[in-house]
């Protein structure tokens, strides 16, 4: 049976659900920590590339280099200018985001929750009495609590793609894996990915 859920928990003793939420949002925080720094790098690289773009493509009419029977040299300068505008406004966005805090912060978030985590599977550990196990773990829930109201949710593909990652335990079929990393490239990597190869091919074509 798949135990793609929490659902399971909720019959067993409030420390055994604790640990699963501990387990799970610890991990999906450290899986967006890692989206945000690797979405803030590809930002930067494409940003770059498009401003090298928007170089080019002034260049080829200045030196006169493309094919004017697809683009004359009217055309290739208002492009020019329109990338130069579209750039700057992509940055603006792009800034606003401020992928490189929000990654770390889900850092810091998951490092907390791995600690209450450590601290529940100590108690688990040392202590038998399971009714003593479930009133400590009410302090540890409440200090859960108290962590998640400082720093905003997680993405919903970062559970799914912690998922992944264990997959020894929540034992998804391979089309269900290959279904996640798709979304996930499609939600954090296919705009960058286009921006910085698309150009290029553009800049090929009035070359030839």
């Amino acid at each position: 049976m798949q135990t793609t859920s929490g659902q399971l928990y909720l019959n067993k003793d409030f420390s055994v659900e604790l640990n699963y939420k501990f387990w799970t949002t610890k991990g999906s925080r450290f899986i967006a920590s890692s989206r945000l720094k690797s979405t803030n790098k590809l930002s930067s690289y494409s940003i770059g590339f498009l401003s090298g773009y928007m170089i080019i493509i002034g260049l080829l009419s200045v030196f006169n280099l493309n094919n004017a029977q697809i683009i004359n040299n009217e055309q290739l300068g208002f492009i020019s200018t329109g990338l130069s505008i579209l750039i700057l406004v992509f940055s603006q966005l792009e800034a606003a985001n401020d992928y490189a805090l929000k990654s770390d912060k889900f850092h810091n978030c998951a490092l907390e929750i791995s600690d209450l985590y450590n601290k529940l599977r100590y108690l688990k550990t040392n202590i038998i009495n399971e009714d003593e196990i479930n009133k400590l773990a009410m302090d540890l829930s409440i200090e859960y609590g108290n962590i998640l109201k400082k720093y905003e949710n997680h993405e919903s593909i970062d559970f799914e793609y912690f998922k992944i990652s264990k997959n020894d335990y929540f034992k998804l079929s391979r089309f269900k894996i290959l279904k996640i990393k798709f979304n996930y490239y499609l939600k954090t990597k296919f705009l960058y990915h286009f921006l910085i190869l698309f150009p290029a091919i553009i800049i090929y074509f009035v070359l030839k």
